[in-house]
């Protein structure tokens, strides 16, 4: 035999509103009406968003130079060592700075660190602009 407990009446009153609110809103179609200006620039976001998609993730740096020549040659150095994984020159005056890899979080970045070999001081920064095919499916 079910033996129910009373609830009390305010909780009853709530759950009959909940019901009836919940059925009435399922029941009916919503429609949206939007100015035209509004998917004209939508339509725009997503094509520039589609033709130049950037990620936010880390990256490590493992050098900084104001010699330009000095950074591309430990960029060759480790591309050679690292051909799987991504190598970037980032440009901040007066530095030129070499990113590699691309990690979504600083904990992946940081496990790569412990990988590498002959880049002592490496460490993670974040970048802003990561291209999604740059991060590496581990």
């Amino acid at each position: 035999m079910l033996i129910m407990k009373p609830i009390n009446r305010e909780l009853g009153i709530l759950l009959v509103l909940l019901l009836a609110l919940c059925t009435g809103v399922c029941a009916q179609g919503v429609q949206l009406q939007e100015e035209p200006g509004v998917s004209g620039v939508v339509q725009n976001w997503v094509a520039a968003n589609r033709s130049n998609p950037k990620v936010e993730g880390w990256r490590v740096q493992i050098m900084a130079s104001t010699d330009r020549r000095q950074v591309d040659d430990a960029r060759t150095r480790f591309r050679v060592a690292y051909p799987e994984v991504a190598a970037t020159v980032v440009q901040e005056q007066p530095y030129y700075k070499l990113r590699v890899g691309a990690f979504r979080s600083r904990q992946e970045a940081l496990v790569f660190i412990r990988m590498l070999e002959g880049w002592p001081g490496a460490y993670p920064a974040i970048d802003n602009s990561i291209h999604p095919r740059d991060f590496l499916e581990q």
